[in-house]
């Protein structure tokens, strides 16, 4: 796979929320959420003193995201499936044997309600927009978090639509995870996994970020 690399660096607007939540909705009033790369597969692995993981390579085409999140009072269970949901997007954004680049997200989830879509993309001699990118066909645009964005999208449809489409999700579980892609070309590539934990129905949220480095 031939992929160029284009990497546009913009300040993300993006906060983390603090680790525990007060909250009735999860047993004891404190909701807490924590999330982490999955070592299996990915000998050398590891975390380094910034908080930012450096996933190596090692033959497997995928890593996963694991995580735990706080037990919810017996009212937020219903025939024993707690109603917590896991949302996961990323900045990174990709077409295979063609190009990679990481995306300016406004804020969490944010691509779909942002009206900073204008960035110039450039491919080849030309340039494109991420709008203009999709709804001139060249290619369906795949996120690192499993989500594909396809030619002809409607980014003036209800924005609430468009939220639960720009996201992949793992619901009802206390041990949410995701599995995402990790192709030989993305190695020298950094990306930010967005996730946000809602409790109860959507009551409350925690919302997290895992920073990683993509490496031989």
């Amino acid at each position: 796979m031939r992929i160029v690399p284009f990497l546009i660096s913009l300040f993300f607007l993006y906060s983390c929320s603090e680790e525990t939540l007060k909250s009735e909705v999860c047993l004891n009033g404190d909701c807490q959420a924590d999330f982490w790369i999955d070592f299996q597969g990915h000998p050398g692995t590891y975390k380094d003193p910034n908080g930012i993981w450096h996933i190596k390579h090692a033959g497997l085409n995928y890593f996963t995201v694991k995580g735990s999140v706080s037990t919810l009072d017996p009212n937020y269970v219903i025939n024993n499936v707690p109603l917590v949901v896991t949302s996961f997007d990323s900045n990174f954004f990709y077409i295979p044997g063609n190009i990679i680049w990481t995306y300016p997200v406004y804020s969490y989830l944010g691509l779909w309600n942002s009206n900073q879509m204008n960035t110039p993309i450039p491919i080849g001699t030309k340039t494109y927009t991420f709008p203009s990118l999709v709804n001139a066909k060249i290619a369906t645009i795949n996120n690192l978090a499993g989500y594909s964005i396809q030619p002809n999208t409607d980014w003036y449809a209800n924005q609430s639509v468009l939220q639960s489409y720009f996201a992949t999700y793992s619901k009802y579980t206390y041990t949410p995870q995701q599995s995402m892609v990790f192709f030989p070309d993305f190695i020298g590539k950094e990306a930010t996994i967005y996730i946000e934990v809602a409790f109860g129905e959507g009551e409350s949220t925690i919302k997290k970020e895992l920073k990683i480095v993509f490496e031989q």
